[in-house]
């Protein structure tokens, strides 16, 4: 019988230990507290984002208990019950002895705890004073070791063993406010089960201390740890939803990858398959499927259902605060081909590109991970502030990965999608911004400083070199405008004339020669020509630099003239690029939409002097711009439900070619431009070498435009020796472009 009742101990105790309490939240909720088996976190925390704080699981009564107060609280009770039974009986402990429990009784618990300890060694008594129970709030990397244990203070002795290291001495996030205060709410805590006392004296205040534990949750809550907070509820799912079959979501995911990702760039084919998108973020697995029914020409239906999701999918996130990586890449994969509003100043792009940077930003996209697991420059970690840096494992528990190792394949390629993230961010901002005439957003940081090896890795994507390209093209684009106005403002009247237009000319040429030269052995495809739209950015660049500069208030009339000159041999590139690159642009961004068209309206805009009178383009100049119009109206109308926004443009540009002050009446006025444009080229200052720019790798199909850069520059430069007539006046066709002012 003794047998039998002991099996039935063992086996209720080991039935309560496989058990679980319900965590805090689920408790305020009164809903059921599910979770993964060896789950950390709740499933309602998980999806919630909030920190699962879970007491000890109280075992209950064994049978033959009449109670269920174990340990320590079971020993106060006893003693309290012995008091209580000397008060009403006669016979008790002595005056002295029961004054010292009752006072023992009746002192707080940490007072309890150092006079228990007092009587064991020291080996022992350490750990009765700093244990702490296993809870759900505790979150653990692959290895079993907490992400956090660098951010708790050891203790005192543990501190004067390792006090000689330098890395000790440094205080995490001070430079951080709110993150120091969120390192400083994650302090040993001790077992809910241990607070309270039975004490009748203390009763009185059990509802008080509960209250001052709901607080404290509160404020944990507050000061916890920065978690994604994942959009991938059933109620946002567009397969769920009854929007698309999931056969018909994983066609289009592939069609994305094989046809689109050359023009939005930071997703890994490998990583982003459509089940793992669905299971993250509702907002990017549908933006993905809507951008891909968008170019499908019998899906107009499907593409029309997806879209309308998709933007309630966006309200849905920002008004609920979802944040993750993969709403971040949500943001960005919807930029390039937004639907045009009624007005340009109604473009959302800019409010997308700005809620992605902020939760790139809460998500420290920005930060480099360590330990890095890209090439970089030798000694470069050693410089960088450890506030620039995050930890791998923190990294992956922030992302929603507690329990992915740093080192293996998986959680490599997880750390390098946040850094290609960022990169791609960074491009995006600087195109957008050249583009609207804004101020840049994204700051260049470490991980910009150091990308030019980025791409170098053996899970690195194949669109990886056109990222790391274009990101160190637009980095280094601001040291060179800034070179560039710098002479300028020092050689005002001393070193004016040929000498400085020659030295701007070798500078600004040098920059892009050399980019060349490293980049197009390294992303060049099959053919020997660089990714379509890396061609198309790097020729813009060059005209964005003369619009940086054409306006700049110190320089001579001769640098003045020269930039005129040059932009205009540069807008003419950018529209020979995207004429005979038809056949790969089908999904033309719409900012490269803009670039296209700036290109043709910087070219119309040279060309007109502050008195009203015209210098008309060469007619070949003029064929190029129009045939650039009708590229624009085929690409944005095809299929018919795309409504790109390179229709409005198209549009516009011929609205403006056939207007009276660009066709003028006149049939006696003098034309000095129209005839400079029929003279044979000679070499000035104002030429420019085309390979520089990647234009001798275009296909060589017929074209009526055959001029080079070189009498482009002449043309320009014999049709008139005054300043005025290569007055740009940058509100005559495009005030909403800034171009000249942005720095």
């Amino acid at each position: 019988m003794n047998s039998s009742r002991q099996s039935d101990s063992d086996a209720a105790s080991n039935a309560a230990q496989a058990k679980q309490a319900a965590c805090l939240e689920c408790r305020r909720s009164k809903v059921k507290c599910t979770r993964d088996p060896n789950a950390a976190v709740c499933r309602k925390c998980q999806q919630a984002g909030l920190q699962c704080v879970t007491p000890e699981y109280h075992v209950g009564r064994y049978k033959g208990v009449k109670n269920k107060r174990t340990g320590l609280e079971k020993a106060i009770y006893q003693v309290e019950q012995a008091l209580k039974r000397t008060k009403d009986s006669s016979t008790g402990l002595s005056l002295e002895a029961e004054t010292d429990l009752r006072q023992l009784i009746s002192t707080p618990q940490p007072e309890r705890l150092r006079r228990a300890s007092s009587s064991q060694t020291p080996s022992t008594a350490v750990p009765q004073a700093f244990a702490q129970p296993h809870t759900d709030s505790q979150e653990y990397n692959g290895n079993g070791s907490s992400p956090i244990d660098h951010d708790v203070p050891p203790p005192a002795a543990a501190t004067a063993a390792v006090g000689e290291k330098p890395d000790e001495l440094a205080l995490n996030n001070a430079d951080n406010p709110l993150q120091l205060l969120a390192m400083a709410s994650v302090l040993p805590g001790q077992s809910p089960s241990t607070h309270m006392s039975t004490s009748p004296a203390v009763f009185a205040s059990h509802q008080s201390t509960n209250d001052h534990h709901l607080a404290d949750a509160d404020i944990q809550q507050f000061f916890g740890l920065l978690m994604s907070n994942l959009d991938n509820s059933p109620d946002l799912d567009p397969i769920e939803l009854g929007l698309v079959t999931a056969e018909e979501a994983d066609s289009l995911f592939t069609y994305y990858h094989d046809r689109l990702s050359h023009t939005r760039w930071g997703l890994d084919p490998i990583l982003h398959t459509a089940a793992f998108v669905r299971s993250r973020s509702a907002f990017l697995f549908t933006s993905i499927l809507a951008a891909s029914a968008l170019f499908l020409p019998k899906a107009e239906a499907l593409s029309k259902r997806l879209a309308g999701h998709r933007n309630h999918l966006v309200r849905t996130v920002i008004y609920n605060r979802y944040r993750s990586v993969e709403i971040v890449l949500g943001f960005m994969v919807n930029i390039p081909w937004m639907t045009p509003a009624k007005h340009w100043a109604d473009d959302e792009t800019c409010a997308y590109l700005s809620a992605a940077l902020t939760l790139a930003l809460d998500l420290s996209l920005n930060k480099i991970v360590v330990p890095s697991p890209t090439i970089r420059p030798a000694g470069f970690l050693d410089r960088v502030a450890k506030a620039e840096c995050i930890d791998s494992t923190r990294a992956l528990q922030m992302d929603g990965f507690p329990n992915i190792d740093p080192t293996s394949a998986w959680g490599r390629r997880l750390l390098r999608t946040r850094e290609r993230v960022w990169l791609a961010l960074f491009v995006l901002d600087r195109g957008i911004c050249l583009a609207r005439g804004r101020p840049y957003a994204v700051p260049i940081g470490p991980l910009v400083e150091s990308c030019d090896t980025w791409h170098i890795s053996d899970i690195a994507d194949r669109w990886d070199g056109s990222v790391t390209s274009a990101a160190v093209l637009r980095r280094d684009l601001v040291g060179l405008i800034t070179g560039v106005r710098e002479f300028c403002d020092g050689s005002q009247g001393a070193n004016g004339g040929s000498t400085a237009v020659r030295f701007l000319k070798d500078k600004i040429d040098r920059f892009f020669e050399q980019w060349y030269a490293v980049w197009s052995r390294q992303i060049t495809q099959g053919d020997g020509q660089l990714p379509p739209y890396v061609e198309i950015l790097v020729s813009h660049t060059k005209l964005s630099t003369y619009c940086n500069v054409v306006n700049h208030p110190t320089a001579s009339n001769d640098v003045k003239q020269f930039f005129r000159a040059a932009g205009l041999a540069s807008a003419m590139n950018v529209m020979r690029a995207a004429v005979h690159g038809e056949g790969r642009l089908k999904s033309v961004p719409n900012n490269t939409v803009i670039m296209v068209s700036f290109a043709a309206c910087f070219a119309l805009a040279l060309g007109t002097t502050s008195f009203g009178n015209r210098a008309n383009l060469a007619p070949n100049a003029r064929s190029l711009i129009e045939e650039t119009t009708q590229v624009l109206e085929r690409i944005g109308s095809s299929p018919r439900h795309r409504k790109g926004l390179s229709v409005l443009f198209a549009r516009h540009i011929r609205r403006m070619l056939q207007s009276s002050l660009l066709n003028p009446a006149e049939e006696n006025q003098t034309n000095a431009a129209e005839q400079a444009f029929s003279q044979q080229p000679n070499m000035g200052y104002g030429s420019t070498n085309n390979t520089s720019m990647g234009v001798s790798n275009v296909s060589a199909e017929p074209y009526v435009f055959d001029m080079t850069d070189d009498q482009i520059l002449e043309a320009i430069n014999n049709a008139s020796a005054s300043q005025e007539l290569f007055q740009l006046d940058e509100t005559m066709f495009m005030d909403w472009l800034d171009w000249p002012n942005v720095t």
